[in-house]
């Protein structure tokens, strides 16, 4: 048997374009998940975010709050995933830099690439579902203690200087390999590799995959109720677009199955900026268990 495919996902927890791919990792997660290996590296999208604030001010006549709505209105429209833009502008006054959640995303990973993983994942729900500032170090714990770390241990991570080590050394890798701009990813086995820079449909990047390993493929999800309650079992949130790119279908054929198991009271909804999140009833702030993938036909 063949060495699973490496993707490599160069990223950052703000990025809200990388939020956007998310129904392709979920994809990679289910459909993929005994041909692919998955690894991510956090990049640090902004240093200092005090520049581009002071050049979107001067753009805006003062009013730059309106220009960064309006740029997390237009990505949101076209990747299709759901976000709060309203109540998060309302949460950056104190916002300066995106390298403090990149920190801690490795400080979660140094307890295991599983709870790196779901750390990841439950970072981008409370920046772009609720809306809560994951700049701020309290968030951060407050998010390890609901994905079930060793808070303790996080914190401690975060004092001695680890998790920042292995942040810099994901940020050497980035620089090493010309990674300029997130989301990046790298794709490959052996010497057969290719390279996706900025976001794309998870149509898009299925092809690349099959660009590199052309036999590559991945377990048949039949498009039926009873599939998507197994998604939705232990795994938090799921936004329509992120079930539709499980089950290979549209977004509305996705819709129909989950209004069909919230109308048998299963699964509720939760609308959130211009979309919809499920999960199962009563709907909570549920973090991704990424690990139980493995059982479903």
């Amino acid at each position: 048997m063949a060495e699973p495919l490496q993707v490599t996902w160069y990223t950052d927890p703000h990025n809200i374009w990388c939020w956007g791919c998310e129904p392709m990792m979920r994809r990679l997660e289910v459909v993929y998940a005994d041909v692919v290996r998955l690894e991510v590296r956090q990049g640090g999208l902004f240093e200092d975010f005090t520049p581009l604030r002071e050049q979107w001010a001067r753009m805006s006549g003062g009013r730059w709050t309106e220009s960064v709505r309006a740029f997390f209105e237009a990505v949101s429209s076209q990747h299709r995933m759901p976000m709060d833009s309203d109540r998060m502008i309302d949460q950056v006054d104190d916002f300066n830099s995106t390298w403090p959640a990149c920190v801690a995303a490795k400080a979660a990973s140094l307890q295991g690439a599983g709870e790196g993983w779901r750390y990841l994942r439950a970072l981008r729900e409370a920046w772009c579902l609720d809306a809560r500032p994951i700049h701020r170090e309290s968030v951060q714990t407050e998010v390890a203690r609901e994905v079930g770390l060793d808070v303790a241990e996080f914190s401690t991570s975060l004092e001695d200087g680890r998790a920042k080590a292995a942040f810099e050394a994901d940020r050497a890798e980035c620089e090493r390999l010309e990674v300029r701009g997130f989301p990046t990813f790298t794709i490959g086995r052996g010497e057969v590799t290719a390279r996706l820079n900025g976001w794309q449909p998870w149509e898009v990047f299925e092809d690349v995959l099959r660009q590199v390993d052309p036999g590559i493929k991945g377990k048949r999800i039949d498009a039926r109720v009873e599939s998507v309650l197994d998604l939705l079992k232990g795994r938090g949130r799921w936004a329509t677009r992120e079930v539709a790119a499980v089950l290979g279908v549209t977004d509305d054929d996705a819709e129909l199955l989950l209004e069909e198991l919230e109308d048998g009271g299963k699964i509720e909804r939760r609308s959130v900026g211009h979309g919809l999140v499920w999960g199962l009833a009563p709907l909570a702030a549920q973090t991704l268990d990424r690990t139980a993938v493995d059982r479903l036909t």
